[in-house]
């Protein structure tokens, strides 16, 4: 019995609908177009199959194809891809749409490759991803799902940390230390979410754009506690921070004019901006102690969660929360020092484990709707 089934069962016998409504709503579900995610990913896959086995044949006869005809096969399967795409679109066939448009996208990048070499031009990683990017922004923003913005998202903020740590007009202002760029990409990332969101609405880029905003800050907060647990934390002066704290203004005030949130919304979203730029400027006022970072860690992911769950996210809300329980896990085994790994020190972390599995399993329901309503 499936998942539906099940549901509808359970509604059945509760009286929320009857047996009639239960059959219609079967056969809807049952004769609805399917948009399979797995459906999609071996679609993808099978795209990425061809296309390795169509570069595996040319890179086997390369040196024997002359430059012209490997520059006119290109831009041949460019325009078939773009053609391909817009038919799709016009017969309304989304997933065969959203394939070829990834097709597309790896080309062009494929393609930029293959001018450099060709033509000897150089250049840097950075740099094909950042001409990537502004050539394919249109392409992404026609998608209507978030994979093809995601990729597209990936290699435009791969592009601008590679400029940040590699490019020689950015060497004076970052210095190489990868803790002031990994602070300020999410903050990038936030902007142009939002700068998405009031453009287009709630499309795929404004996703993809605030999947990598999420995660961004994930990674930067542990990139820098794990530089003080490397004793390489440096004070780089304010100069490294400029550019984060730039965006960051930039974003607090695309909050503060969102349309989309409430008040205390607001509140916690500013909140949250503020105290993830907190730890990564401890090296300036000389803090070293590993439970300060801990301390902005957790707050950070509790203002997150409450904000989460005021939106009504619920398994963004669990994930933040189970994220969060992970960190008291770890800050618990930081503050108990060489204790955590004696005969005791382990009952007692072994205890807390399965206490608070316990209690998030009984109360998750009800710890989910207070968190929702504390901002109403």
């Amino acid at each position: 019995m499936s998942r539906l089934d099940k549901m509808l069962s359970d509604w059945v016998a509760n009286d929320l609908i009857s047996d009639e409504q239960a059959k219609k709503i079967t056969n809807h579900e049952n004769y609805k177009p399917s948009h399979s995610w797995v459906l999609y990913g071996f679609l993808i896959l099978g795209a990425a199959t061809i296309g390795i086995g169509i570069i595996s044949l040319i890179a086997a006869n390369w040196n024997g194809i002359p430059d012209a005809l490997k520059l006119f096969v290109d831009f041949a399967l460019l325009i078939a891809l773009a053609s391909g795409s817009y038919f799709a679109w016009e017969k309304n066939k989304p997933i065969v749409f959203e394939v070829l448009l990834i097709s597309f996208i790896i080309l062009c990048l494929a393609s930029i490759g293959l001018i450099s070499q060709i033509y000897h031009t150089g250049g840097k990683l950075y740099q094909a991803l950042l001409l990537w990017s502004i050539i394919t922004a249109g392409v992404a923003a026609a998608s209507k799902r978030s994979f093809v913005p995601f990729i597209w998202a990936t290699g435009f903020l791969f592009g601008i940390t590679f400029a940040a740590l590699d490019s020689p007009a950015f060497q004076p202002i970052f210095q190489k230390h990868g803790s002031p760029v990994a602070m300020t990409i999410p903050l990038i990332s936030a902007l142009l979410a939002i700068i998405c969101r009031r453009l287009g609405g709630e499309g795929g880029q404004t996703a993809a754009l605030r999947s990598w905003t999420i995660t961004g800050g994930l990674v930067a907060l542990v990139i820098a506690e794990l530089q003080l647990w490397r004793h390489r934390s440096i004070d780089l002066g304010i100069a490294a921070y400029l550019p984060g704290y730039v965006f960051a203004a930039l974003t607090a005030l695309g909050i503060g004019m969102s349309i989309d949130y409430k008040k205390a919304q607001k509140y916690l979203l500013l909140a949250t901006l503020g105290l993830y730029l907190v730890p990564f400027h401890f090296p300036m006022f000389e803090i070293q102690h590993k439970i300060s970072y801990a301390f902005c860690s957790v707050a950070i992911l509790a203002t997150m969660a409450v904000f989460l769950a005021s939106l009504k996210h619920r398994k963004l809300f669990q994930i933040f929360l189970v994220a969060l329980g992970i960190r008291f896990l770890v800050l618990y085994f930081q503050a108990l020092g060489g204790l955590a790994t004696t005969g005791f020190g382990l009952i007692i972390s072994g205890t807390i484990i399965i206490a608070m599995v316990v209690v998030w399993n009984r109360y998750r329901k009800e710890i989910t709707t207070w968190a929702e309503g504390l901002v109403e």
